[in-house]
């Protein structure tokens, strides 16, 4: 599918900022990692928090520069959770790869999605929309005015790739993505969208949009891009995604995702890379679970971006 009309489909893209500003707040320790948050212009401007992960092992005061990972929270339903869930600091978190892949040497930065955690739209009265009906309020918002809440997100990740490239301790030609759920349909987008990122790990996140269409599946409206399906599909984003490093996994069992779109968008890839002479940059993986990032997924995630980043 080609790339312009993908970003036409996108939506209108607010002024870049200026000047990439940015401000730390104060290290917390951990048992074998240290936390801090990051405050940052999001594309319409408006401050946003992300959580940035550093190993003990790491001294941010060098000069040295290191890999570092975007990792982007799921879905859930948990909209409280937002970036607290894969750091490991919201209640009963039910994922935390950022933590992992943390432990694994490597500097990871959590985002906050829009409708999600400290992104959600607060009422006359104070309070918090419900999570349900901010996200079908967001999708509407953005839709009236000629633009997409996935846009909006690709949107929001390009400027806080500008502030980790800023960061004197992060070796910008060594950034990549994970994420499970949502967060790994996102990071599928991001990695086709922004050059920039280097390798690509997808979890339990990816399908085609008529499939879903078809069995009747309703999905998070980020991943709904108005007019996709008269020029192609969410698997056409390979042919541009290649030569680009790619892990994706899912369960055999996940309900969320049908399983043989997953598992076709699987073989399209191998097929791509093979086809490019780079299928050694492409790791599939059909697991005999869920939905469900594991712990062993994790550690191969961990392998995969310390070969490639």
């Amino acid at each position: 599918m080609d790339r312009a009309l993908l970003l036409r489909l996108l939506g209108e893209k607010p002024a870049k900022q200026e000047q990439t500003t940015y401000s730390l707040a104060t290290l917390t320790q951990e048992d074998g990692y240290r936390y801090i948050e990051i405050s940052y212009q999001a594309c319409d401007g408006e401050t946003v928090q992300a959580l940035l992960l550093i190993p003990d092992g790491v001294n941010i005061e060098t000069n040295e520069k290191h890999p570092t990972i975007i990792a982007h929270h799921q879905h859930g339903g948990r909209y409280d959770a937002g970036m607290l869930e894969p750091a490991g600091l919201c209640e009963n978190p039910a994922n935390t790869f950022a933590l992992s892949l943390c432990k694994a040497g490597f500097i990871v930065l959590c985002p906050e999605q829009i409708g999600f955690g400290r992104r959600r739209e607060k009422l006359a009265d104070g309070h918090y929309m419900d999570g349900q009906d901010n996200e079908r309020w967001l999708f509407v918002q953005y839709y009236l005015r000629g633009r997409t809440l996935l846009g909006k997100c690709l949107f929001d990740l390009e400027c806080l790739i500008d502030v980790i490239s800023s960061l004197p301790f992060v070796d910008k030609e060594r950034i990549g993505i994970c994420g499970h759920s949502m967060g790994g349909l996102i990071a599928y987008w991001f990695g086709w969208y922004e050059k920039r990122i280097k390798a690509i790990a997808s979890v339990c996140g990816f399908s085609s949009l008529a499939l879903l269409q078809k069995r009747h599946l309703n999905h998070t409206f980020t991943m709904y891009l108005p007019g996709i399906l008269n020029y192609g599909d969410t698997p056409d984003l390979l042919d541009n995604i290649c030569p680009k490093p790619l892990y994706l996994t899912f369960g055999a069992e996940d309900r969320i995702f049908p399983v043989d779109a997953s598992l076709d968008i699987c073989r399209k890839a191998q097929s791509i890379y093979t086809l490019q002479e780079a299928s050694n940059q492409c790791i599939v993986e059909v697991t005999d679970d869920g939905h469900v990032f594991t712990e062993e997924k994790q550690v191969k995630a961990a392998e995969f971006f310390r070969m490639f980043l």
